[in-house]
């Protein structure tokens, strides 16, 4: 890796993934190299779709490259752990699509592959890195002792009715460990550990579908002053979103959660709205920050984000668990 450009490898061919190599077109410093899929023409379609020059098929092939610093995993979610690890392994940076893991024990050892081989790796969490976002949070300790937060990503899945014609595909499907709260409410799971920490007690209730996959649900998280009400669904548009309430002030910020809408904020007696987010590819604003912190060696940032991670993690094993209870 020269100093001037982060190379990359990308796993998978989902929609999700295409977002992906748009956003390294349009980010300084960034190249994609090649494209992994273990479908080889699914894959050599994709890279010439996309202008990528190569294509493989064997993941170790990808691994071994040279001309490959970084790897982005978009695969299903009961791959990301196995294909995380072995890329770090490999002496590789990690950019893994949301969920990370599915327990705080798989991050803490993407931690130590990390530690032990010079690299870093971050959960793709776009919300966190926008500029809106980031406002919301720098204002945070004027709203005084928070009472009470709610936070809401939901929408009606484009394959929801091949679901309801009884198909399987990957993302309601409970063997690639899916469902709402893992790839929806994740979202929301973030905001709140990056905004408030890791809480205290988490409780989840949940609408199942026929094969046992989450389509819909409620997470409570437990903090000392207050209780954040966290909802997500695939099944149904409900009203997205991050409402925060304190002693001194609150902050609305209604819309798609991925992206951090504008939002609307009292502070100081006075309401405002606040819109500090430039024209772009969402995914735009994450990649940059992995780049500089990867370049600068910005251990500090690192850890803040693994960190974030296992939390964010433990927050779907125990909510999964106290589910598993209630039903």
């Amino acid at each position: 890796m020269d100093q001037q450009t982060l190379n990359i490898g990308t796993v998978g061919t989902s929609a999700i993934m295409q977002q992906m190599q748009e956003a390294i077109r349009r980010t300084p410093g960034v190249t994609s190299r090649v494209v992994f899929s273990r479908d080889a023409e699914r894959g050599k379609a994709f890279a010439a779709a996309m202008g990528v020059q190569a294509s493989c098929c064997d993941y170790e092939e990808m691994l071994n490259r040279s001309d490959v610093d970084a790897v982005y995993i978009a695969s299903p979610n009961r791959f990301h752990a196995g294909q995380t690890l072995q890329a770090l392994r490999h002496g590789k940076h990690v950019i893994v699509e949301k969920p990370a893991a599915l327990s705080a024990a798989d991050v803490q050892s993407y931690i130590q592959a990390a530690r032990q081989n010079g690299v870093f790796f971050f959960e793709a969490i776009t919300t966190i890195h926008m500029p809106n976002y980031l406002c919301c949070k720098a204002l945070l300790p004027q709203l005084g002792t928070i009472r009470h937060a709610k936070i809401c990503h939901a929408r009606y899945s484009s394959k929801y009715d091949a679901y309801l014609r009884g198909e399987n595909p990957n993302i309601f499907n409970p063997e690639m460990q899916a469902g709402a709260l893992n790839d929806m409410g994740i979202y929301c799971i973030h905001v709140a550990v990056d905004l408030f920490g890791a809480p205290r007690k988490v409780s989840y209730q949940a609408e199942y579908g026929l094969n046992g996959i989450d389509l819909a649900g409620k997470l409570c998280l437990e903090y000392p002053t207050f209780i954040c009400e966290i909802e997500t669904a695939k099944n149904a548009d409900l009203q997205s979103g991050c409402w925060i309430e304190g002693e001194q002030g609150w902050i609305e910020a209604p819309g798609r959660l991925s992206v951090f809408p504008p939002f609307r904020a009292l502070i100081n007696g006075q309401e405002q709205v606040i819109d500090r987010q430039p024209e772009g590819e969402r995914m735009v604003f994450e990649l940059s920050r992995f780049r500089d912190a990867i370049f600068q060696r910005d251990e500090a940032f690192f850890m803040q984000m693994a960190s974030q991670s296992a939390i964010a993690a433990g927050i779907l094993e125990a909510a999964h668990a106290t589910d598993g209870l209630n039903r």
